[in-house]
């Protein structure tokens, strides 16, 4: 029983480690494509407030998961 405990606490950890190079995978790739956004796009654009608040949020989400 202690054995599949420790199994169990062991893959938990492992799978933890994917899910934060997903995120950071995530992050880098969105940050890039905002990033490339904010050059291509028209000052005066409507969207252009959305982008601003989505690229605080994954700044943001960059220092919670590796900060």
């Amino acid at each position: 029983m202690d054995e599949r405990c420790a199994y169990n606490a062991q893959r938990l950890v492992a799978d933890n480690d994917r899910m934060k190079i997903l995120n950071l995978i995530h992050v880098v790739v969105a940050q890039a494509f905002y990033k490339w956004a904010m050059r291509e796009i028209n000052p005066l654009h409507p969207d252009l407030p959305r982008i601003v608040l989505r690229q605080m949020e994954l700044a943001d989400k960059a220092q919670r998961v590796f900060g």
